[in-house]
């Protein structure tokens, strides 16, 4: 698909793309740490501002983090340039509470049709536990 260069240089692109165009990942503080062909893995230190009134991760930080790692793996296996994907359907399901300290999202693109694909995405806390996993299909729109 790609040369070992290519891919590097993709990669550069996707990331400078995320920081660019989408805002709401510096908002959260959510960072791409690596991505390889159709997987991305995202990084989030959840501090006081992402917590809800019962001192937990809100749901909609863990959400977002889901949702961004399942897009930006998606995008990977789009050709160069096409760097846009919609969020079409997505659930997740939150396997424990989850308190302040860096969480992973782990995205896993499968299933690619023309303009379709579907994502797989589990969330870890800093110790390495599942705290929640699911599954979108997106869209590629340009």
């Amino acid at each position: 698909m790609f040369s070992q260069q290519e891919w590097q240089q993709r990669v550069e692109e996707i990331v400078k793309d995320r920081t660019r165009y989408a805002p709401y990942y510096l908002l959260l503080g959510m960072r791409v740490k690596e991505l390889l062909p159709g997987r991305s893995l995202l990084e989030l230190d959840a501090g006081p501002c992402h917590l809800d009134e019962r001192g937990q991760v809100h749901p909609g930080v863990v959400f977002s983090l889901a949702d961004a790692a399942a897009g930006v793996a998606a995008v990977t296996l789009f050709p160069e340039g096409s760097r846009r994907v919609v969020t079409v359907e997505m659930k997740l399901n939150y396997l424990d509470e989850i308190g302040a300290g860096p969480l992973v999202a782990l995205g896993e693109a499968e299933g690619k049709r023309e303009r379709v694909i579907l994502s797989k995405v589990e969330i870890f806390d800093g110790g390495g536990s599942k705290v929640a996993f699911g599954s979108a299909t997106l869209m590629f729109t340009a």
